[in-house]
C-alpha cells in the first residue's frame, strides 16, 4: 500500500463497517451482547461472509446467536 492509500477505504469496506455497526446495535438492543465486546477474528470472518452473501444485520445476529437446529 502506498502512501497515498493510508487511510482510504474501499466501497466494500465502507459498506462492511456500516454493516458491522447495525450488527453490533442489533446484538446489543437484543442482548446478545454486552460492552466491552471484542469481536475476535474468527467472527468477524463469519460476518464478513454474511454480509458478502446479502444477510441483513439482524440475520447475522441470529446465524451467530441464534439456536442451531
Amino acid at each position: 500500500m502506498n502512501a497515498d492509500n493510508l487511510g482510504t477505504l474501499s466501497g466494500h469496506e465502507t459498506e462492511l463497517r456500516a454493516w458491522l455497526s447495525d450488527w453490533y446495535d442489533h446484538a446489543f438492543a437484543t442482548g446478545f451482547i454486552r460492552p466491552p465486546f471484542i469481536l475476535d477474528d474468527a467472527t468477524a470472518l463469519r460476518l464478513e461472509g454474511y454480509f458478502d452473501v446479502g444477510l441483513t444485520p439482524a440475520e447475522g445476529v441470529n446465524a451467530i446467536f441464534g439456536v442451531v437446529h
